[in-house]
C-alpha cells in the first residue's frame, strides 16, 4: 500500500491537492500505519509523516466549499496530528526531527489552519463542524507537543484575541473559545474580553448558538474555579475544608451570578440559559447551586410574581434533575414546599404556559423513576387535568404529553419496586403496617389509572375538538404501551419494559367503540392513529366474549360493508374515512384467516378490486352518473393502505404471490383505464372551471342544489382520483421487492409512460403535484433494477422530455405545469449519488436552452417559451431537497441565469428569472426576508460565501462593471433589471474584520448610492453593511455624512442618509449595544441646519430618521452625552418651528411633515411625563396636529397618541390635561359635521375610527381625574352624554360597509358610555345588540374583539357605578317584557362575558380571563388562570352575586334554557316567561342533527374550541346552586319562577324520554304552554325511526347526538338533585332508565348517555 502512497503523494505534488479518493487512501494508509512503524521508517520516504504533511496542508487549504472533500480533508489532516503527536510522546527527538523536515509547527502554518477552522466552522453542517472541532483540537495538542510552553500559550492567546474580533452571531466564536479555554484557563479569556459572559448571553436565545455559547461560558467558569480552589489549596498548603472550600465557591460565584441572574430573567434568554448553562455550572458546584438560589429570592423576588415564579421553578427543577434537591424538601431558602398540594395546584391553575409546564415537571419528575407519587399530588394532578390536556397550543400540549408519559411509567415503576419491597417485607416480622400501607399505594395507583383511562375516553367521544381527540390519543398509546393492558403483545410495548403490578384493561369496549367510530373522524392523523392502536389490541379484546370464528368473520364482514358504502361517497373526508375502514378489515381478515389458514385477506382485495373496476367502467360509460355516484378516490385510497400493510419482506406463499400478481395488474389496467375517464377534464385549458359536454347535458339544476356546483363536483372526482392512484402506485413501486414477480417489467414500462404523459399534460396543479412522487418511485425502482431495459428508461425519458420542452408550444402554463416535476423526479432517483452524471448533463442542457435568445413577435408572451421550460426545470433542482447537495455546484452558473433573465425583454422569461433568483437566494440564506436586525434573518460572512461559491463573486462583479455606469441612460430599464438582484444578494452578506474580498464591490455600490432609481439607492445602502466593518464603522459613517452634498446632487444625498440609517440599524442590532462614537454625533450637530432644511423632502426625510435613531440608540458612552444632549436640541427646536396646520401640495413633503409630527408629539408626550410642557400648551399643540389640513398629520398624530403611553393610566401625566383636551378632541371630531344631514359623515373612516378610539379614551381618563368631578357637563363644553351617545352610535349605523373599523371604534366607544346612559329607554338594548351581533361566531375577530372590549367597558363601569350594592326590581316589566334594570344589565353582560371564555379565538380567550381574573370588582385573584378554571370559578362568582337578588329568578330561567337549546339560546334579552316560550325540543334537535349533509365541501364550524357537553354540564351545576337557594326563600314571586323553570325541564325531558309525567302542579301561566309540549313526539320514536346503530353506525357520523344525550342526562340530574319536594323524581328515574334501553337495544353508543 506505500507503493500506492508514494504515488497518489507525488501526483498531490504537482497539483493543487489530492483527489478524494486519494485523500481517502492517504487517510487509510496512516490509520493502518501504527506510530512505531512510522519512527522506524526513513525519514526522507515519500510516506513518512514530514512528507506527508505539506499534501495534506496544501489540499486542506486550497479545498473547494462544495460536496465532503472539505470534511475528508480534515479528518485526514487529523488523523496524521493524531498519529505525529503519539510519536512525539514515544519518541521526544521526533519532534525536532519533524520541524526540521518540514513546515510542520510553524507558526504561519498554524494559523493558517486556525483560520481555516474559524472561516469554515461559522455554517457548517454536522459533519464538518465535527471535524473542523477535532482538527482544532487535534492541533493545539499537537502544539503542545512540540513547543516549549511560553510559545504555546502565547499563539493560543493571541487566537482567542483573533477569534474575539468576529462577530458574536458566528458559531466559531463559542466553539473556539470553549477549546482554548479548557487550555489556557478561563482567566486568560476573561482579562482578553471582561465583557464576553455577559455579551453572550444576550444571544443564547438563538437555537443554534445556545449550546456552544452555554458549553464556551461552563468551559470558562469551570476552568476557573478549578484555578480557585486549586490556588487556595496551594495557598493553605492542605486540602481545604468544607467551609474553606464553600467560601471559594462563594466567591466564584460573585464573578458570574449576576450577569446570569440579570439575564434569566429576560423571557426569550431564560429557556437557554437554564438549559445549556446552568445545569452543568451547578453539576460542577451544588453549593453554588443553594447560594445562587438565595440570590435570585432575594431583592425584588416575588412569589405573586409569575416571571419569579418561573425563575423559581426553572431552577429548582435543575436542582432536582442534578439530585441536589429532593422534591419533597422546602426550598433552600425557607419558602413554601416545593410541590405542596396548594403551590402545585395554583401552579397548574395559572394561565402560564411555563408555570403549568413547571408544576407538572416538579410533580411527576424524579432521578428516581422508582419513587412514588404521593396520592396528593395525584389528585391535584386530576382535578388540573384539563387545564393541561385541553390546551390549544400544539406546544404546550407535547411537553404535557412528555411529563403525562412520564407519569405512568413513574407510577408503573414505583408500583413494581413497592411491590417487590412488599414480597420481602412480607418474610419479615412485625412489618403488617408498612404492608398495608404499600397494599393502599398500590391500589391507589391503580384506581388513579382507572379514572385516567376514563377521563380518555371521555375526551374521544364523537364531536369532540381537534386538540381533545388527538392528546386523548396520543396519551391513550403511553397506556398501551406500558402494559397496563396485560392482554397486548410485548411487542408493542417501549423499551427497558417493566411489567404492571395489576391490570387495567384499556381496550374496554367503550375504547374499541370509540376508535372505530373515529375512523370517520374529519382528520387523517385522528384516523390514523386511531387505526393504529385499534391493530396494537389483541383479538381477544377486539371480540371479546365471541369463540366462534364465523361470527367474527359476520361482524368484520359488515365493518367491510359500511366501509364499502363509505368510500362511494362524494367527498373526500368519507372516501378516507371509509378507507381506514377497509385497511382495518384487511388486518382483521388476515388476523382471522391465520386461526383459519384461508387467504380471506385475498378474498377481500381481490373483490375490492373488482368493485374498483366497475366503478371505473361507470365513469366510462356515463361519467355525469359516474362523478356523484362512483367517486374513485376512496377505492385507490384503500388499496393505498392495505398493499402499505402486506409483508413483503417476508416470503410469500407460491399460490399468494400469484395471486397478488394478478391483482397488481388489473390495478395498473384500471389506473390506465382511470386515466382515459379523467384526462380530458385535468388537460382542459382551464380545469378548473371545466364543464365537459357529456356532463352538462345530464347534469341537472337539482342536483347541483344538493351535491354543489358541479364544476367542483367534477374537478374533485378527477383531482382526487389521481392523486389517489398515483399513491396507490408510489406504495406499489416502493413496497413489492424488486426481486419479485408481481409488477413485471414491461408494466413498469407503460407505467412510466402514463406517469409522463400525465406529468407533461396535466393542467391542475394538484393533479400533477400529486403524479411527482409516484414518477420519483417508478425511476429509483428502475434505476434500482437488474434489468438493463429498465435502468436505461430514466434517461431516455430525461432524452425525450429534453426534447419536449425545446418543441412545445401552447397557451402559458402557471411554472410550466409538470414539466419541471419530471425533470426532478429523474434526477432524484438517479443512483450515482457521488458524481451524478446525469445531473450534470442535464443542467448542462438545460442551461444551453435557458440562454438562447427569445424569438421576439406578437404571439410571444402568449405562448410557452423553451427558455421558460428550462429556467423553470433549473429552478426545480435547487428547490427539491433531496437533490440539495449535488445542486450546490451549480449554484454561480444558476444565479448568473437568473440575474440575465432579469433583463430580458420577454415578461414571462423575467417571471422565471425572479423566480429563480428567489429560489437561490432561499437555497443559500434560508427562508428569512431581510430585516433591520442583521443577527435573526438568512445572512452569510461574505468571507464565507464566497470561499464556499467561488465562483459567484466574478459573476457579481461582472454584472454590476457591466451595468452599474448606464444605470442613469435612456435604456436604464434593462439595466436597473440587473443590478436590483445583486445587490440584494450582496445585502445578505455580513463583513468580516479583516477580509478584504469586497473591496472590489465598493466603487460600484458607492454608484448605486447616487443612482437615480429610488430602490437602487435603498438596496445599496443595505448592500453597505456587508462592505463595511465594525473597525471601519466610525470612519465610514462620518466620510457618508460629510460627501451629503444638498445643493448639487439630492440623490447621492439621498443614498448616502440611506447608508446611515442602514449603518445605525446594524450597530443597533450588534449584541454587544457598542456606542455611537462621538465624532459622528459632532458631525450630525454640526450639519444638521444645512441637511434638515434642505428643500428635497426625501433627503430631509431620512435625515430625520438618522438622527431619531441616533438619538434613541441604546448606549452612549458618558462622554459624549453632551454631544448626545445638543443633538437632541437640535431636533427639538426643528420640530417646534414647524407649522404644522399649512397646507402642503407635494407627496414628498407630506410624507416629511407625517414624520415630524409622529416625533413631534412623541415629544410633547414625554415632557407632559416628565412635567416639562405646561398643560395648556401641550393640548395647543397637540389640538394644531389634529386640526391641520394634511391628512398624514392628523394620521400621525393619531398613531401616536393611541400607541404610546399618553393613554396609559400607569403614566404621570396630570388628569387636568385629558379635562382640559376633552372638548377639544370632541370639537374637532363634531366640528365637521354640523352642515352634514348625517352626523356620523364628517371625518375620512381612516381618521374617524382612530379619532372615536381616542375620544374614548381620553373621556375615561377625564372622568376619573378628580378634576371632571367638580364640573358640570356644561363647563367643559361638551354636549350632553345622549348627544355624544347618539352620535356615536350613529357611526355604527351609518355605511358599515365603507369601514368596519369606524362601527367596531363605535362599539368600543359606546361601552363605557352606555353605563351612564342605561337608564335611558333604549339605550342598553341598542348597544347590547350590536354587541350581540358583532360577538357572533360568524364575526371576524376585529369584529368580536371590539364587541370583547365593548363588553369589558360596561362591566367596569357598571361595577364601579354599583360598587356598593345593586337595586333590587321586579322580575318582569310589564306585558312580560323584560325588566332591563342594573341588576338586569349587569346580569346579562357577565353572562354574555363568560361567553367569551369559549371563544374559538385565543386572544380573545385570554383578554377575557384577564379581565374577569384581575378586576377588583370580578374574581381579583392573585394571578391570572387558565380560561377553564377562570369559566368554572367565574361561574360561581355570577351565581353568587345574583342567588339572592330577584334576578337570579331570570338567571334560573336564562340557564334553563341554555340547558335546553344550547349555545344557541345565547345573548337573548327575555324576560323569565319568555325563556319558556322558546327552546327546540330535544326531537327537535335530533332531527336537525340527523339530516344527512350532501355538498361536496362542508361548511365547518365557526367556533371549533367550544365544548358543547362541558358547558352543558356548567350550567347545569349553576341551575341546582340557585334551585338550592330558591327552594328556601319565602317569596312567592321568585319560589315561583324556579318552580316554573324546573317545570319547564321536567316536562322537556319527559316528553324527550317518552315518559308519562303523571299530574303536576302546574301555574295557570304555563297551562297552555305545557299542553303543547306533552304532544310533541318522543326522542325515543325518533331513535326507534333510525334504527340500530353499533360500531360505524349513524350516530358516530352526527356530533349532536352526543350533546342531545348529555342534555337529557344533565337536566335528569338537575331535577333529582333540586326538584326534590316539588317534582316527581321518582318518574324522572325511570324516563331516563327507559331511554337507556332504548339506548342499550339499539346499541347506541355507551358515552351517549353516562
Amino acid at each position: 500500500m506505500a507503493d500506492t502512497v508514494a504515488k497518489v503523494l507525488q501526483l498531490g505534488l504537482s497539483e493543487s491537492g489530492l483527489a478524494d479518493a486519494d485523500l481517502r487512501v492517504v487517510r487509510q494508509y496512516i490509520v493502518g500505519t501504527k506510530a512505531e512503524g512510522f519512527l522506524t521508517e526513513d525519514p526522507n520516504s515519500p510516506t513518512s509523516l514530514s512528507a506527508i504533511y505539506p499534501i495534506l496542508l496544501k489540499s486542506l487549504l486550497q479545498s473547494p466549499g462544495l460536496g465532503d472533500y472539505r470534511t475528508i480533508a480534515c479528518d485526514t489532516l487529523s488523523v496524521w496530528l493524531q498519529r505525529t503527536i503519539q510519536c512525539c510522546s514515544l519518541s521526544p527527538s521526533f519532534a525536532d526531527s519533524l520541524k526540521s523536515s518540514s513546515s510542520a509547527g510553524s507558526v504561519e502554518d498554524a494559523d493558517a489552519v486556525f483560520d481555516f477552522v474559524c472561516n469554515y466552522w461559522t455554517d457548517s453542517g454536522a459533519a464538518l463542524g465535527n471535524a473542523l472541532r477535532e482538527l482544532l483540537t487535534k492541533l493545539i495538542l499537537f502544539l503542545e507537543k512540540i513547543w516549549t510552553p511560553e510559545e504555546y500559550r502565547d499563539r493560543l492567546a493571541k487566537w482567542a484575541v483573533i477569534i474575539l474580533r468576529y462577530p458574536r452571531s458566528m458559531r466559531v466564536v463559542y466553539f473556539t473559545i470553549e477549546i482554548l479555554a479548557r487550555q489556557l484557563g478561563g482567566s486568560v479569556i476573561m482579562q482578553s474580553e471582561p465583557r464576553l459572559i455577559k455579551e453572550s448571553l444576550l444571544l443564547i436565545y438563538s437555537n443554534a448558538l445556545a449550546n456552544p455559547i452555554g458549553k464556551m461560558i461552563n468551559a470558562i467558569l469551570t476552568t476557573i474555579l478549578k484555578e480557585k480552589l486549586g490556588a487556595a489549596t496551594k495557598s493553605a498548603g492542605r486540602s481545604l475544608t468544607a467551609n474553606e472550600a464553600q467560601q471559594v465557591e462563594n466567591d466564584w460565584l460573585s464573578l458570574w451570578s449576576e450577569d446570569v441572574i440579570e439575564a434569566i430573567r429576560n423571557d426569550d434568554l431564560r429557556p437557554h440559559i437554564q438549559t445549556y448553562l446552568l445545569p452543568n455550572l451547578f453539576k460542577a458546584s451544588p453549593f453554588g447551586f443553594k447560594i445562587f438560589i438565595q440570590k435570585l429570592q432575594s431583592g425584588k423576588f416575588s412569589l405573586r410574581s409569575e416571571k419569579d415564579i418561573t425563575l423559581l421553578i426553572g431552577c429548582l427543577k435543575i436542582g432536582q434533575d442534578l439530585s441536589i434537591l429532593d422534591s419533597t424538601e422546602n426550598s433552600s431558602a425557607g419558602g413554601p414546599p416545593i410541590v405542596s398540594s396548594d403551590f402545585l395546584r395554583t401552579l397548574l391553575h395559572h394561565s402560564s404556559d411555563d408555570l403549568r409546564i413547571g408544576g407538572l415537571s416538579l410533580a411527576v419528575s424524579s432521578p428516581q423513576a422508582s419513587k412514588p407519587i404521593s396520592s396528593t399530588i395525584l389528585k391535584v394532578l386530576f382535578e388540573s387535568m384539563d387545564d393541561l390536556v385541553l390546551e390549544s397550543d400544539p406546544e404546550f400540549r407535547n411537553r404535557v404529553y412528555g411529563f403525562l408519559r412520564q407519569m405512568v411509567t413513574r407510577l408503573r415503576d414505583s408500583s413494581y419496586a413497592m411491590k417487590r419491597e412488599r414480597v420481602k417485607l412480607a418474610k419479615k416480622p412485625k412489618t403488617e403496617q408498612r404492608i398495608a400501607e404499600l397494599d393502599a399505594n398500590i391500589e391507589f395507583n391503580k384506581k388513579f389509572l382507572e379514572r385516567y383511562l376514563a377521563y380518555l375516553q371521555q375526551l374521544l367521544r364523537p364531536g369532540s375538538s381537534y386538540q381533545r381527540m388527538h392528546m386523548s390519543l396520543k396519551l391513550l398509546q403511553t397506556l398501551i404501551r406500558s402494559g397496563l393492558d396485560n392482554r397486548v403483545e410485548s411487542k408493542w410495548h417501549e423499551k427497558n419494559h417493566i411489567d404492571f403490578t395489576f391490570h387495567v384493561p384499556v381496550y374496554s369496549a367503550i375504547t374499541i367503540r370509540l376508535l372505530l367510530d373515529n375512523f370517520v373522524n374529519n382528520y387523517e392523523d385522528i384516523r390514523e392513529t386511531s387505526s393504529t392502536l385499534l391493530k396494537m389490541a389483541p383479538l381477544s379484546a377486539l371480540f371479546e366474549g365471541i369463540d366462534d370464528i364465523e361470527i367474527v368473520r359476520e361482524i368484520v364482514d359488515g365493518y367491510a360493508d359500511k366501509g364499502i358504502y363509505m368510500i362511494s361517497g362524494l367527498r373526500g373526508r368519507e372516501g378516507d374515512g371509509g378507507a381506514r375502514i377497509l385497511d382495518f378489515c384487511f388486518y382483521l381478515y388476515k388476523e382471522i384467516g391465520d386461526h383459519s389458514s384461508a387467504d380471506l385477506e385475498i378474498q377481500f382485495l381481490e373483490s375490492l378490486v373488482s368493485k374498483l373496476e366497475e366503478a371505473v367502467k361507470q365513469g366510462k360509460d356515463n361519467l355525469s352518473l359516474a362523478v356523484k355516484d362512483f367517486p374513485l378516490h376512496g377505492y385507490f385510497t384503500s388499496l393505498k393502505l392495505i398493499f402499505e400493510q402486506i409483508g413483503f419482506a417476508e416470503p410469500l406463499s407460491s399460490e399468494k404471490e400469484s395471486r397478488l400478481t394478478k391483482i397488481s395488474e388489473r390495478i395498473l389496467s384500471v389506473v390506465h383505464s382511470m386515466w382515459g375517464v379523467v384526462e380530458k377534464i385535468l388537460c382542459h385549458d382551464s380545469p378548473e372551471g371545466n364543464m365537459p359536454e357529456e356532463i352538462e347535458e345530464n347534469y341537472l339544476v337539482s342536483l347541483e342544489e344538493v351535491y354543489g356546483p358541479a364544476t367542483q363536483v367534477i374537478l374533485s372526482y378527477a383531482w382526487r382520483a389521481i392523486g389517489e392512484s398515483s399513491g396507490l402506485l408510489t406504495v406499489l413501486l416502493s413496497v413489492i421487492p424488486l426481486d419479485s414477480s408481481i409488477i413485471a417489467a414491461e408494466n413498469i414500462s407503460d407505467l412510466g409512460d402514463l406517469l409522463l404523459t400525465e406529468l407533461a399534460t396535466i393542467r391542475h396543479r394538484g393533479a400533477f403535484s400529486s403524479v411527482y412522487p409516484t414518477f420519483v418511485a417508478c425511476c429509483s425502482r428502475c434505476n434500482r433494477s437488474n434489468d438493463i431495459v429498465l435502468r436505461e428508461l430514466p434517461k431516455k425519458w430525461l432524452d425525450d422530455h429534453m426534447q419536449l420542452i425545446q418543441e412545445k408550444s401552447q397557451y402559458i402554463t402557471r411554472r410550466s405545469g409538470g414539466l419541471p416535476f419530471l425533470v426532478a423526479a429523474v434526477l432524484t432517483a438517479e443512483t450515482d449519488a457521488s458524481k451524478r452524471p446525469l445531473l450534470h448533463e442535464t443542467f448542462t442542457r438545460l442551461s444551453t436552452i435557458a440562454k438562447l435568445p427569445p424569438t421576439i413577435s406578437d404571439e410571444t408572451e402568449k405562448m410557452d417559451l423553451p427558455q421558460v421550460h428550462a429556467l423553470n426545470c433549473i429552478k426545480s433542482i435547487f428547490v427539491e431537497t433531496r437533490l440539495s447537495a449535488a445542486s450546490a455546484f451549480y449554484v454561480d452558473q444558476a444565479l448568473a441565469m437568473a440575474i440575465d433573465a432579469f433583463a430580458s425583454s420577454v415578461w414571462s422569461i423575467r417571471n422565471c428569472g425572479v423566480m429563480l433568483f428567489a429560489a437561490l437566494q432561499t437555497r443559500l440564506f434560508g427562508s428569512r426576508k431581510y430585516t433591520d436586525s442583521r443577527l435573526t434573518v438568512g445572512t452569510m460572512s461574505a468571507r464565507l460565501f464566497f470561499s464556499r461559491f467561488k465562483d459567484i463573486k466574478g459573476v457579481l462583479l461582472n454584472h454590476l462593471q457591466e451595468h452599474v455606469d448606464h444605470l442613469d441612460g435612456g435604456s436604464a430599464q434593462t439595466h436597473i433589471e440587473t443590478v436590483y438582484p445583486v445587490l440584494s444578494l450582496l445585502s445578505r452578506l455580513e463583513s468580516t474584520d479583516g477580509y478584504d474580498g469586497l473591496d472590489a464591490f465598493a466603487p460600484y455600490i458607492m454608484k448605486c448610492l447616487s443612482s437615480r432609481i429610488w430602490k437602487i439607492r435603498e438596496m445599496a445602502a443595505r448592500a453597505v453593511q456587508a462592505l463595511i466593518s465594525y473597525d471601519a464603522w466610525e470612519t465610514s459613517f462620518c466620510r457618508f455624512l460629510s460627501e451629503v452634498d444638498v445643493r448639487t446632487d439630492n440623490n447621492g444625498s439621498h443614498g448616502r442618509l440611506l447608508a446611515l440609517e442602514s449603518l445605525l440599524a446594524g450597530l443597533a442590532a450588534r449584541a454587544s449595544q457598542p456606542p455611537i462614537p462621538k465624532a459622528a454625533l459632532d458631525l450630525l450637530v454640526e450639519r444638521f441646519d444645512e441637511i434638515s432644511s434642505c428643500e428635497c423632502a426625501p433627503v430631509a426625510l431620512t435625515f430625520l430618521r438618522v438622527v431619531k435613531a441616533a438619538c434613541e440608540h441604546a448606549r452612549v458612552d458618558e462622554d459624549d452625552e453632551g454631544s448626545l444632549e445638543e443633538l437632541q436640541e437640535k431636533l427639538n427646536e426643528y420640530l417646534d418651528d414647524n407649522d404644522y396646520s399649512q397646507s402642503i401640495p407635494h407627496p414628498g413633503s407630506r410624507m416629511l411633515q407625517g414624520q415630524k409630527t409622529t416625533y413631534y408629539i412623541g415629544k410633547i408626550v414625554d415632557d407632559l411625563v416628565e412635567g416639562e410642557i405646561a398643560e395648556n400648551s401641550a393640548v395647543k399643540q397637540i389640538m394644531s396636529c389634529l386640526n391641520s389640513v394634511e391628512y398624514d398629520v392628523q394620521l400621525a398624530a393619531l398613531k401616536v397618541l393611541l400607541a404610546g403611553k399618553f393613554l396609559s393610566k400607569d403614566s404621570e401625566i396630570s388628569g387636568t390635561v385629558y379635562v382640559k383636551l376633552l372638548p377639544e378632541v370632541w370639537q374637532w371630531i363634531s366640528d365637521k359635521d354640523e352642515t352634514e344631514d348625517d352626523s356620523s359623515s364628517g371625518l375620512w373612516s381612516q381618521l374617524k375610527a382612530p379619532a372615536i378610539r381616542l375620544f374614548s379614551a381620553v373621556r375615561e381618563l377625564a372622568e376619573e381625574s378628580k378634576s371632571t368631578k367638580k364640573k358640570a357637563t356644561k363647563k367643559t363644553g361638551l354636549p350632553s352624554a345622549d348627544t355624544i351617545w347618539q352620535w356615536i352610535f350613529k357611526a355604527i349605523e351609518s355605511d358599515v360597509e365603507d369601514s368596519n373599523s369606524v362601527s367596531e371604534a363605535s362599539l368600543e366607544a359606546l361601552g363605557t358610555l352606555s353605563v351612564s346612559l342605561a337608564d335611558n329607554e333604549g339605550v342598553f338594548e341598542k348597544w347590547y345588540l350590536q354587541v350581540v351581533q358583532f360577538s357572533d361566531d360568524n364575526s371576524p375577530f376585529s369584529n368580536r374583539n371590539s364587541a370583547l372590549k365593548s363588553l369589558i367597558n360596561f362591566v367596569e363601569g357598571m361595577s364601579i357605578k354599583y360598587s356598593e350594592g345593586l337595586p333590587e326590581e321586579n322580575i318582569n316589566g310589564d306585558d312580560g317584557e323584560p325588566d332591563l334594570s342594573p341588576t338586569y344589565q349587569l346580569r346579562t353582560t357577565l353572562m354574555h362575558l363568560h361567553d367569551f371564555l369559549n371563544d374559538d379565538d385565543d386572544e380573545l380567550r385570554e383578554i377575557a380571563t384577564k379581565y374577569i381574573c384581575c378586576s377588583p370588582y370580578l374574581l381579583n385573584t392573585p394571578h391570572v388562570m387558565t380560561t377553564i378554571q377562570t369559566s368554572r370559578m367565574f361561574a360561581n362568582y355570577i351565581v353568587d352575586k345574583f342567588s339572592a337578588t330577584a334576578e337570579g329568578s331570570v338567571l334560573a330561567a336564562a340557564l334553563a334554557r341554555r340547558l335546553v337549546s344550547g349555545s344557541q339560546a345565547r345573548s337573548t334579552l327575555s324576560s323569565a316567561e319568555q325563556y319558556m316560550l322558546d327552546g327546540a325540543e330535544a326531537v327537535e334537535q335530533f332531527y336537525e342533527a340527523t339530516q344527512e349533509e350532501t355538498a361536496l365541501f362542508v361548511i365547518e364550524k365557526q367556533n371549533l374550541y367550544r365544548n358543547e357537553v362541558s358547558e352543558c354540564e356548567l350550567w347545569a351545576y349553576m341551575f341546582t346552586r340557585l334551585a338550592r337557594s330558591r327552594n328556601g326563600e319565602v317569596g312567592q314571586m321568585k319560589g315561583l319562577v324556579v318552580r316554573a323553570m324546573m317545570h319547564y325541564l321536567y316536562v322537556w325531558v319527559m316528553t324527550a324520554c317518552g315518559a308519562d309525567m303523571g299530574p303536576q302542579k302546574k301555574d295557570a301561566e304555563q297551562g297552555s304552554e305545557t299542553a303543547e309540549l306533552e304532544d310533541m313526539p318522543s326522542l325515543v320514536e325518533a331513535i326507534k325511526e333510525m334504527g340500530m346503530d353499533g360500531p360505524l353506525g349513524w350516530s358516530c357520523r352526527m356530533d349532536t347526538v352526543f350533546l342531545i344525550g348529555r342534555r337529557i342526562e344533565a337536566i335528569c340530574k338537575v331535577l333529582m338533585v333540586s326538584g326534590e319536594g316539588v317534582l316527581q323524581t321518582g318518574k324522572i328515574e325511570e324516563a331516563l332508565r327507559g331511554l337507556r334501553g332504548v339506548a342499550e337495544e339499539l346499541d347506541l353508543h355507551p358515552l351517549w348517555l353516562e
